[in-house]
């Protein structure tokens, strides 16, 4: 926890893109096309959308290369903001298995074996079945998921006992109300575990 807390001290101003987003014959966002200044930012649509009183369940696709890449998301219902009106952070807003990224067949193997090839990293065969992630709202106050854009930033292989060469951040923004995620890059030191989290 100590870790998280150190991690969420300098907050980015993190920014929904206003430029037109490009996409393919079937709508399907062009994975990369936001990337800039060495980072690589992906964008994907939400396809289909489904729900348990407690779970939001993502099917989402993009293209890259020409090709169809994507994965399901479960993300939790209601999440609220994660810091009080002093930037505390409020514990109880802090999502322990908030987010979980699940494979769905040749797409998701395709998205990883992408962002191996995006990173510079060593090629991908298969995606992980199953990645689970903490996470916290960037925001202060209530939040509604299905109205507004929400600004999340998720830890992978952040539970203890605590092991810094596989820790990872990255943040996952969502626009239920478009049906787009956003899934950036937080610092290109996390590459590297990143993907070895999510390959098989």
């Amino acid at each position: 926890m100590k870790h998280l807390l150190l991690s969420l001290i300098f907050l980015p101003l993190l920014a929904w893109s206003a430029t037109s987003m490009k996409t393919d014959s079937d709508g399907y966002p062009l994975l990369d096309q936001y990337s800039e200044e060495g980072f690589v930012d992906c964008v994907l649509r939400i396809v289909d959308r489904s729900e348990t009183r407690d779970h939001y369940r993502l099917q989402l696709r993009a293209t890259y290369a020409g090709q169809v890449v994507g994965m399901d998301v479960v993300i939790v219902k209601n999440i609220q903001g994660g810091f009080d009106s002093e930037m505390k952070l409020k514990r109880e807003n802090v999502y322990r298995r908030g987010v979980v990224f699940r494979r769905t067949g040749p797409e998701s193997d395709r998205l990883v074996a992408a962002l191996a090839e995006l990173y510079h990293e060593k090629p991908v065969v298969r995606m992980a079945t199953e990645e689970t992630f903490t996470a916290i709202a960037l925001h202060q106050g209530s939040l509604d998921m299905e109205r507004e854009p929400v600004k999340v930033k998720i830890f992978g292989r952040d539970g203890e006992p605590f092991d810094e060469a596989a820790y990872y951040e990255s943040f996952f923004n969502l626009d239920l109300k478009n049906g787009l995620v956003y899934w950036n890059e937080k610092d290109q030191d996390y590459r590297g575990p990143l993907i070895r989290a999510l390959a098989e």
